[in-house]
């Protein structure tokens, strides 16, 4: 076979693996937000007020199975549970899972207003959500400076 017909098999192989790639990425969402909008049940009605980034989820599984569903795919950088629910921090979102009379209420959220909604189950655990302290000069020696 002649060399050309190779180049064209291997171009058309590329343009298959480009796209495919580009619809998997598209398609599946990344990071804990994209995993829980494309394993959960959307739940507009149960949205929280005053946060337009707020995604709210449900799902028939107790909050200990769906946190442990959510964490197997995505590690966050804290995790907290109390009776109120389970909490997860992640570096942008935070994803709060609580019971529902029939399984969990799962809200997706930018983890800022996470932190300041739920700052009496988290404010001990996840310390400072983002760069906020990191203009104070107390950090010890030679900081600041």
């Amino acid at each position: 076979m002649k060399p050309k017909f190779w180049f064209v098999i291997a171009g058309a192989a590329a343009v298959l693996a480009l796209i495919v790639g580009l619809v998997t990425a598209f398609s599946t969402g990344s990071g804990p937000r994209g995993y829980v909008a494309n394993n959960y049940t959307r739940a507009a009605h149960l949205d929280l007020s005053g946060d337009s980034d707020n995604r709210a989820y449900t799902s028939p599984l107790p909050p200990s199975t769906v946190a442990f569903q959510i964490t197997s795919k995505w590690k966050p950088q804290s995790q907290y549970n109390d009776a109120s629910g389970i909490y997860l921090r992640y570096s942008r979102d935070a994803v709060v899972i609580k019971p529902q009379a029939q399984g969990s209420v799962i809200h997706v959220m930018d983890v800022d207003h996470a932190y300041r909604r739920y700052h009496t189950h988290v404010g001990g655990v996840w310390g400072w959500t983002s760069a906020h302290g990191e203009s104070f000069r107390g950090r010890g020696p030679g900081a600041g400076k």
